[in-house]
């Protein structure tokens, strides 16, 4: 500001109008004031009151503002010697005008307004992701440490309508529901292989014991008696060995090709006099030149089981219908019944090792509690299928599936 004066001094020799006007607008722009004095400190010019000093207005305070100026005082030269002094005053806030508090309002209050608006939108988006993941997250969580406890009763079902959180809540929950299953499958299975040893070992040891002592001779029919819990234990500990060599994929197998229409219809003509002496009616449509490849003792076991298990279920004066027949892709076998049936609660598990439903379908009837996942197991291994459906005083079905051979020689099949 000084240079530039001085300079405007020089170059007209003095200070005219425009000089002033120049002055005016360049200190307009700094936001600044000008008071221009001379060597008596009188006013000649000011910024602020620029007709000032005409009208008779000589002295620097009549044209200061001290509240909102600051000002500095500099001396005023022409080639070298000192003419006056000049006072630049510089505002003492930034608000040096309307328009800069104007701006300085505005702007604060957009950013005022974009961090309330920030805050909520911050806020809403918490509570949402929150409600929508971190408590259906924290949920499943729970789960978990409830399965882990071995608490699945506590599991409960997590509300949410995200996808994928859904899809893994109901995964745990069917998870936990297996679980407490399995685990009530495993205790009673531990409590029917104690019992179902104990029985025959008690037996024998009552036997012999009361030989030794004398109170029993060992007449045929006793020995008889010790004979057949043997056997009984023998047959059970076999068949848990052919159990789980099945579920150890370690059976062999002989497959070869087997006439199965044949096979079934000569097991149900074994069973014809069971049936009769029962006062059972079995009827049967088989479907001729069925051939399958299998192993013939396996499959043998598997139809006698099935159809055993339909002749002691069944009331006298009941029925028992079994159909095999084929299409193109698959064999198929049914054995229905309308005997006693299976309840609802009991169904899902008749294929668990040692589960009975009812007491009365065991021991009476002869039952040890594997036949079922034997089969099961052995129909499996002929890459076929087992279902049952059964409604209780009503009667069963057992369906049986095989997947064709395609191997086999087709011309044999006509």
């Amino acid at each position: 500001m000084i240079d530039y004066i001085a300079e405007l001094n020089h170059e007209n020799q003095g200070l005219d109008d425009v000089d002033k006007m120049s002055i005016e607008h360049y200190a307009f722009n700094l936001s600044s004031e000008v008071i221009l004095m001379d060597l008596s400190g009188k006013v000649q010019f000011s910024t602020r009151n620029p007709e000032g000093a005409g009208q008779g207005l000589t002295d620097k305070a009549d044209y200061m503002d001290n509240t909102k100026f600051a000002y500095n005082s500099y001396e005023y030269k022409e080639a070298g010697k000192v003419i006056g002094s000049i006072l630049v005053g510089r505002p003492k806030s930034i608000f040096s005008t309307t328009e800069d508090k104007r701006f300085f309002y505005t702007i604060n209050g957009i950013y005022l307004i974009a961090a309330l608006f920030s805050t909520f939108v911050g806020t809403f988006l918490k509570n949402r992701i929150s409600k929508t993941f971190l408590k259906p997250i924290y949920a499943i969580q729970e789960n978990t440490k409830f399965i882990e406890e071995g608490s699945y009763g506590k599991v409960s079902d997590v509300g949410t309508n995200t996808i994928e959180l859904s899809d893994l809540s109901l995964a745990i929950n069917n998870m936990a529901v297996k679980l407490e299953q399995q685990e009530n499958i495993r205790k009673r299975m531990t409590a029917d292989i104690s019992h179902e040893l104990r029985t025959p070992l008690a037996t024998l040891s009552s036997h012999i014991e009361a030989f030794l002592d004398g109170v029993w001779e060992p007449t045929p029919e006793r020995l008889g008696i010790i004979q057949n819990e043997i056997t009984r234990l023998t047959k059970l500990i076999k068949d848990l060995g052919d159990l789980s060599s099945l579920e150890n994929e370690g059976a062999r197998f002989e497959k070869k090709e087997i006439n199965l229409s044949v096979l079934f219809s000569n097991i149900i003509e074994s069973f014809e006099p069971l049936f009769h002496s029962e006062e059972i009616t079995l009827e049967k449509s088989i479907k001729v030149n069925i051939l399958f490849k299998g192993d013939a003792d396996r499959l043998n076991q598997i139809f006698i089981n099935i159809i055993s298990n339909a002749l002691k279920y069944t009331n006298k004066g009941g029925r028992v219908y079994v159909v095999m027949d084929e299409d193109k892709d698959r064999i198929h076998i049914k054995v229905m019944d309308n005997g006693i049936g299976i309840s609802k609660q009991d169904l899902p598990y008749v294929f668990e090792r040692f589960y009975r439903g009812d007491k009365s379908r065991s021991r009476e009837t002869g039952g040890k509690g594997i036949g079922l996942t034997i089969t099961k197991a052995l129909v499996e291994a002929h890459n076929g299928t087992i279902k049952i459906s059964s409604e209780q005083d009503e009667g069963t079905t057992v369906e049986i599936q095989f997947d064709k051979n395609e191997d086999l020689d087709k011309t044999s099949r006509s």
